[in-house]
């Protein structure tokens, strides 16, 4: 039986990547997936890519609007979604997407993994400098004292456990 009011998702999220994904990143995956596996073109061909905005990915997954960025960018680590350009220029730093008004997202399974370059080799920028946002500068000398050593951001660590691993 053919279901002409649904949305093809690929196996491959449910057998590979379901036990890997927190809550937020499965519902913007999912959303994404919508957005272009769920629309026909005129060719019968499943659309690719979409623009979709931030405002639209908290309206229609309840997603909170400060952990978007940060959703995204998790995904974009795990390989699960390319962000693009109107010329199909990568976006994969949340320095290239700052600004951008037109940002669009394609789904990425074993189908477009080989199109991607290697993401993970690229080095994360820190959100902030500081080690709290909202703390004066003379709270923070006092903090300071006690942690000694410059505080790591969560991609070094990452880089840190994988290489440990492979030794």
């Amino acid at each position: 039986m053919r279901y002409k009011q649904t949305t093809h998702v690929p196996n491959e999220l449910f057998d590979v990547h379901l036990p890997q994904l927190s809550f937020s990143e499965l519902k913007i995956l999912m959303y994404i997936i919508r957005q272009t596996y769920g629309w026909s073109l005129k060719n019968g061909k499943r659309k690719q890519r979409d623009r979709i905005t931030y405002r639209q990915f908290h309206t229609k997954t309840g997603v909170s609007l400060r952990s978007i960025p940060d959703t995204v960018q998790s995904l974009i680590l795990k390989q699960l979604i390319r962000v693009t350009d109107y010329q199909e220029n990568l976006l994969h730093l949340p320095k290239d997407r700052k600004g951008k008004t037109r940002i669009y997202y394609t789904p990425c399974f074993k189908r477009c993994a080989n199109n991607i370059p290697k993401v993970r080799k690229q080095r994360r920028q820190p959100m902030q400098n500081k080690a709290y946002n909202k703390t004066k500068e003379t709270k923070l000398t006092g903090q300071k004292k006690f942690s000694g050593n410059q505080r790591q951001s969560d991609w070094e660590r990452i880089q840190e456990i994988l290489e440990r691993r492979s030794r």
